[in-house]
């Protein structure tokens, strides 16, 4: 899909293509009624409840994440022997996001003293989001999972985990006071559920709406970081020459966590372009028709991007405005309400790794990127290098 149809979709009919039909029905047993799986009314409360949040997350304070990364940067070897960053990214940002949203980090890179509870929900949940990501893909043929109640069984494990944090933070309200003056330093910090409570009533509803925010936070900040790794791995020159975040954040350009997106045409309408013998004409599309959103591929394209547009080239942010040409974040109504805090983080993440290390070296003997796909895109290989220390 070209610039044209990719905003019109996502902004000028954006009420005319929409995402329940395809998500709500296959993900009420997981993920249930949320931002991610709903059009209309309800997705509107819910990204009016969800956004006000991430706006009160203060995406300049490094508290919490500092003590994370810094974990992280202690497994890293000072030898120069092969690390998979990939590997370590998700860990700290999955005990990173737990905090930031249960109140309680899962605290997997505590190898001696892991939260039992909190690895026992990564480990469920990403059986349970590869159980929606293929029911999602196969639209119609997902009948061929009709007797397979695997998908049921983790998603009820994933909702008996939430329900076990809700409860800690309803007793977290209840003692309030207690609380405060035993443990001062805890109640500075955001924390999304202990908001939702303020607002909502429904434990069933709240559950859904932490279930849609953590399905795209978990890690997508760590592949999308990943990503910009295993490019600056394969190109010591940019490594060497980054010296702002724009010059290493367009990484998400051709290594993006999410590179498409499905849209049900809900009302007839027609597109800008598409149409006529050369594809530059209007197309008219009918209700009923999906259509994709493919930022991958756009990224890619040769029109926009030059014939370079398959190499890693930072340099041509220098002189290059950005605008719907890339929407690593997706656009219109439905943008990511994170991404400022996605951004912000993996710029501190690689500012503190070049504060460290002098250089990273590519240790995958595979050079081309190999992808792995659930809802996100991945490295199917990882992330494999090493940090040569200042």
């Amino acid at each position: 899909m070209d610039v044209a149809n990719t905003q019109a979709v996502l902004t000028q009919l954006f009420d005319r293509f929409g995402v329940e039909p395809m998500r709500l029905h296959i993900g009420k047993p997981f993920i249930g009624k949320g931002v991610f799986s709903t059009d209309g009314a309800y997705w509107q409360h819910s990204r009016n409840l969800i956004k006000p949040m991430f706006a009160r997350a203060q995406v300049s304070d490094f508290t919490a994440l500092d003590l994370h990364l810094s974990r992280m940067m202690n497994r890293i070897p000072q030898d120069g022997s092969t690390i998979d960053l990939q590997v370590l990214f998700k860990l700290m940002f999955l005990d990173h996001s737990t905090e930031f949203l249960f109140g309680e980090s899962a605290e997997t890179q505590l190898t001696g003293s892991p939260d039992a509870v909190g690895s026992e929900l990564l480990t469920i949940f990403d059986a349970a989001l590869s159980g929606l990501g293929k029911r999602i893909l196969l639209g119609r043929l997902r009948v061929l999972f009709l007797w397979d109640r695997s998908y049921d069984r983790l998603a009820s494990s994933v909702h008996a985990i939430v329900d076990h944090y809700i409860d800690k933070a309803i007793s977290r309200e209840d003692n309030k006071k207690e609380l405060q003056n035993r443990f001062p330093e805890k109640f500075k910090r955001y924390i999304i559920l202990d908001d939702l409570l303020k607002t909502v009533q429904d434990r069933v509803e709240i559950r859904n709406h932490i279930i849609n925010i953590f399905l795209p936070g978990r890690d997508a900040t760590a592949i999308g970081l990943s990503g910009v790794c295993f490019l600056l791995a394969r190109h010591p020159y940019a490594w060497h020459k980054l010296r702002a975040e724009v010059l290493s954040l367009k990484g998400f350009r051709l290594l993006m966590p999410a590179n498409r997106n499905m849209r049900l045409c809900l009302k007839d309408c027609v597109l800008p372009s598409g149409g006529g013998p050369d594809g530059k004409k209007p197309i008219f599309v009918p209700q009923g028709t999906q259509v994709s959103v493919n930022f991958g591929a756009m990224q890619r394209d040769k029109d926009i991007w030059g014939e370079d547009a398959d190499e890693f080239r930072p340099e041509r942010w220098e002189d290059m405005k950005t605008g719907w040409h890339y929407i690593p974040f997706s656009g219109g109504p439905r943008i990511c309400p994170g991404q400022q805090i996605a951004l912000t983080e993996c710029a501190y993440v690689l500012v503190r790794l070049m504060q460290n290390f002098r250089a990273m070296e590519n240790r995958d003997p595979e050079m081309a990127f190999i992808e792995q796909s659930r809802l996100t895109v991945e490295s199917r290989n990882g992330v494999k290098v090493a940090l040569i220390p200042l």
